[in-house]
């Protein structure tokens, strides 16, 4: 029995220093938990910052000066239209002088029918060349300003940009109160907001002489769509 005792004591302590050693030096191999728990404290943590894209398309200086082109651009859209129209009502007019059946009203009609059909062209391709215009314009800016957001986040450390709302319920627009309180960030830090820094950015570099278009793919991918 003594030496059963003894036996056991011997083999307590044996276990407890195969213990000790382990979790001293066996958490260090690859792939067991100490390796894990060691890479996640060597990982930097995650910095979230966020940013209002319908103030960054309302206060960008570029999107106004380009829509000032596209006024001159549909503003002779217009004019050509008004012409087409107006070349229509006339041949409708002059199809009253005459009886319907008739060689000249024949004639009108079909002239009625050919200017019809150009001015409604006409329309049709005015409206896909400016709907094309304002998706260039959309994509540019929205770049331009990808590229200014990886800017910031690689400067202090941003691991994750988010789009968000920063609009502040006002007044008894009930509308407006429920697209607040649906809104998915519901606090943040005011230093963690970009809006304002990258509007600033977008403008200076504006005024300093227009940015070129932006690539559509990150240096480190960060702006792939997954």
């Amino acid at each position: 029995m003594r030496k059963f005792l003894i036996s056991s004591a011997v083999l307590a302590s044996l276990v407890s220093v195969f213990v000790n050693a382990y979790g001293q030096t066996g958490g260090t191999k690859k792939g067991t938990p100490g390796a894990a728990v060691a890479a996640a404290q060597a990982e930097p943590p995650h910095k979230i910052a966020l940013i209002d894209m319908g103030r960054v398309f309302k206060e960008y200086k570029k999107i106004e000066v380009l829509k000032e082109d596209w006024k001159s651009e549909f503003q002779v859209n217009e004019d050509n239209a008004k012409k087409l129209t107006a070349q229509v009502q006339q041949v409708v007019e002059e199809m009253k002088t005459f009886k319907p059946g008739t060689t000249e009203f024949i004639k009108l009609e079909k002239q009625q029918t050919d200017l019809a059909a150009k001015l409604g062209a006409f329309k049709q391709t005015a409206q896909r060349e400016l709907l094309r215009k304002e998706a260039e314009l959309l994509k540019t800016v929205y770049l331009e300003t990808m590229d200014v957001v990886e800017k910031f986040a690689d400067r202090f450390g941003y691991t994750l940009v988010m789009r968000f709302n920063s609009d502040m319920f006002e007044g008894e627009d009930m509308s407006k109160m429920q697209l607040v309180m649906n809104r998915v960030i519901v606090y943040h830090r005011t230093e963690d907001d970009l809006t304002d820094g990258v509007i600033k950015f977008l403008n200076r570099q504006f005024d300093n002489g227009q940015p070129k278009a932006a690539n559509s793919g990150g240096a480190n991918g960060t702006r792939k769509n997954n």
